[in-house]
């Protein structure tokens, strides 16, 4: 299962990186299209400005299972892939894109959401970071090199490969055993955890917690007739760490888009060309490609050695601190020459730092923070939250720097992402080491010991 979700990762990752060689062929009108700027700029965020429907698609998960949404979504990328390589006009790229939007976004969602399932407490941020991180950086790379020696849509062929592995490996993985616990189906749960797990004393203690909590939260919703889902999710709303939930994510979704990293996963080298003055275009790529895998490479050694908090505070304000340095470097060193190659190398520790810690913990603790009965559910209100924002900053992004100029650009970000990186520290707990339920039970009982919040004066708030 781990390899399966790895090569959707990979997937996506080539998903964005034919994008930037494509709007460059695209701008030059190599191919003869005729394309104006207003349709590359549409062709450009079409990644994103659809995917919100692709969280929608997501939540299709709590019905059908983990594994049949990835074979669904994977399909669908197969599918784009095919209408891009025969696109003529901007309809098909425009459908190509819709496509792509809401698939690449599903699998993402999905990625997130089933990899804490799939794995152990142990070994579940290690994990997350290959799989949300390491995995995409490395397609990304590789994308953008067969980009430069390759035409678009020999890259967009080559494309349909990692796309067919998702389709393919999860058809024959086993089913989540938090979600068949989720839906009262133990005895499935109890043989696909043991065929993840093994039977070791510790994993075995660790499916018992899973099977007496999901078994006391579906006799409570017996009780207090809440079974259905749309139930589950009123009775949520009137819950006060819902609410609390929400926010930390508003913060999350706000702290991740203020990033620029969708921004500068596209617009990295055309920012680069107008940084330096010069267009050595393989070079940039080859130099943001390397920050970015340095940094994925980083954080899996860090998320083995530290806290989650800790890697995702100290990278964070680090990387908060590199921004205003070049910020101030922008703008007080506008035009002088030994200047340009400084302002590179400080966008290149933001990139490391960013990739180390803020981006894949963030990523991780979505993964882990939500109740199991109502996660894609959550994952959706998220969802809507990155897509306007990572729409928000797509759209926004050339009309600040025109304005502002990228030192005021970068200054505005590293002040909403203090801001957010301040009210995160203050409400995150620890999550290291911890089981979902565990980290369940303390969103709803504010301790993480299962048997007492299993308890008759608890259990109440489990729901």
């Amino acid at each position: 299962m781990l390899g399966s979700l790895s090569s959707i990762a990979v997937s996506n990752g080539f998903l964005f990186a034919q994008t930037t060689g494509m709007i460059k062929t695209l701008q030059r009108n190599d191919d003869g299209l005729n394309l104006t700027e207003r349709d590359i700029f549409f062709i450009t965020s079409g990644l994103t400005m659809y995917g919100f429907f692709g969280f929608v698609l997501a939540t299709f998960s709590d019905r059908i299972g983990r594994r049949w949404p990835f074979i669904i979504s994977s399909v669908a990328v197969v599918v784009q892939w095919i209408i891009l390589y025969k696109a003529q006009n901007i309809y098909h790229f425009m459908l190509s894109r819709f496509i792509a939007g809401i698939a690449v976004t599903a699998r993402y969602c999905l990625n997130i959401l089933v990899t804490p399932e799939y794995t152990s407490p142990k070994t579940r941020a290690f994990f997350l970071n290959i799989i949300t991180s390491v995995s995409p950086a490395i397609s990304t790379g590789l994308g953008h090199y067969l980009g430069n020696i390759f035409h678009w849509r020999t890259v967009a062929l080559i494309s349909i490969f990692p796309a067919l592995v998702g389709i393919i490996v999860p058809y024959f993985c086993v089913e989540s055993p938090h979600w068949l616990a989720s839906k009262g189906r133990f005895q499935e749960c109890e043989e696909s955890f043991r065929k993840l797990h093994g039977n070791s004393l510790k994993s075995e203690l660790e499916l018992q917690y899973l099977i007496k909590m999901e078994n006391c939260k579906l006799r409570q919703s017996e009780i207090s007739n809440t079974k259905t889902i749309k139930a589950k999710l009123y009775l949520a709303l009137k819950k006060k760490y819902f609410w609390n939930l929400i926010l930390l994510s508003f913060f999350m979704s706000s702290y991740i888009a203020a990033t620029g990293r969708v921004v500068l996963t596209i617009l990295a080298t055309n920012i680069l060309e107008d940084m330096t003055g010069t267009s050595y275009i393989v070079l940039y790529n080859i130099l943001v490609d390397s920050f970015i895998l340095v940094g994925t490479s980083l954080s899996c050694v860090l998320v083995t050695k530290m806290t989650m908090r800790n890697v995702l505070f100290s990278t964070g304000f680090m990387a908060n601190a590199v921004l205003v340095i070049l910020s101030a470097c922008l703008y007080f060193g506008a035009g002088v020459e030994n200047l340009r190659w400084v302002n590179v190398s400080l966008l290149g520790v933001y990139f490391i730092l960013m990739e180390a810690g803020p981006s894949p913990v963030l990523e991780a603790l979505m993964g882990e923070i939500f109740p199991l009965e109502i996660k894609v559910y959550c994952m959706l209100i998220i969802g809507l939250m990155l897509s306007i924002f990572a729409a928000l900053s797509l759209i926004l992004f050339p009309f600040l720097t025109e304005v502002i100029g990228y030192s005021g650009t970068f200054l505005l970000n590293a002040i909403i992402m203090t801001t957010s990186l301040v009210f995160i520290k203050l409400k995150l707990p620890e999550t290291k080491g911890r089981t979902l339920q565990e980290i369940e039970a303390f969103f709803k009982t504010n301790i993480f010991d299962i048997d007492e919040a299993l308890s008759d004066e608890r259990k109440n708030m489990l729901l």
